[in-house]
């Protein structure tokens, strides 16, 4: 289950670990969205992450761009509207499947209505006979995020390594997708932290130019 996946996570983090404090109050923050306000954030993010996901295909020149959206656990912004609605419009979705701690994450086609298993961490992901694509752009949750394009993850390391590792096959947008309130003035980052393009908010759609 979740529980269990985020105390593996936490426990490979050291104590004094300056990530641990600022993790723990964005997500405590989070948990305090109301139903009403996370069922209006939820179509807020699918009508701007479609336009969005359709801008970036024409400027990149794709014709069928493959979308990563993650399946929303707990408290994390919903994204199942975004799904139905990328679908809808003939995209191409994928979710992330997770296999190991700090391993890049594998992406399944996924279409709504599709049944979904679960995975070794207690995740729902689709089943193994579902095709592996690597995605042209992925939606990320997070913990917490700045105005510098860098996210704050869960604590495994696993969207960082897997955006490395897609990053150096091709040009891959990483869109982060979170509450306001997970809005910090800096987030601690060290050299493999992979920074983002997009931070998709209730509120906001933010870009980040290149560095």
């Amino acid at each position: 289950m979740w529980p269990a996946l985020f105390l593996l996570l936490s426990g490979l983090l050291s104590m004094t670990d300056p990530k641990t404090d600022l993790r723990r109050h964005s997500l405590a923050r989070r948990d305090l969205v109301s139903p009403h306000e996370a069922h209006e954030a939820a179509s807020a993010v699918a009508r701007r992450g479609l336009q969005l996901v359709e801008e970036l295909a024409a400027q990149a020149g794709l014709t069928s761009p493959v979308v990563s959206v993650y399946w929303p656990i707990r408290s994390e912004l919903n994204t199942r509207p975004l799904i139905e609605a990328l679908a809808a419009r003939g995209v191409r979705v994928t979710l992330p499947v997770m296999h190991k701690v700090r391993h890049p994450l594998i992406f399944r086609d996924f279409a709504p209505g599709d049944d979904l298993v679960k995975g070794p961490y207690g995740l729902s992901e689709p089943a193994e006979e579902k095709t592996a694509r690597d995605p042209d752009i992925v939606f990320s949750p997070l913990a917490a995020f700045d105005r510098r394009g860098f996210r704050l993850g869960y604590g495994g390391g696993i969207y960082d390594a897997t955006l490395s590792e897609l990053r150096a096959k091709k040009k891959v947008i990483a869109i982060g997708v979170a509450y306001s309130c997970q809005e910090t003035d800096h987030v601690p980052i060290e050299p493999h932290d992979q920074r983002l393009e997009f931070l998709m908010s209730e509120r906001e759609t933010i870009s980040f130019p290149a560095p």
